[in-house]
């Protein structure tokens, strides 16, 4: 998955690549193209014992042994949810 960003002619892309996904929800208007974002987040979700936030449950079963993970929430015209093993920017 890859989620390009552009702020215009004069400053560079951003290309955001989450990997070794978990959860994902995209939800989209008919008219993606140019959407503006009013946010981005990107929250550590830390392995067992430590808590995760409570918006997190119920996104990704948790389980000894599951590796600690990056919860990337972006929003705005489109909404996207991913929580995966890897973000690379």
């Amino acid at each position: 998955m890859e989620i390009a960003m552009r702020d215009g002619p004069t400053k560079p892309d951003v290309v955001i690549s989450p990997s070794d996904l978990r959860h994902v929800v995209v939800s989209k208007p008919p008219q993606i193209s140019g959407c503006f974002i009013d946010a981005i987040s990107l929250t550590h979700l830390p392995v067992m014992p430590h808590p995760w936030p409570e918006d997190a449950a119920g996104r990704v079963g948790r389980f000894n042994g599951l590796n600690e993970l990056a919860w990337l929430r972006i929003s705005g015209p489109a909404e996207v949810d991913v929580v995966a093993s890897i973000v690379t920017v």
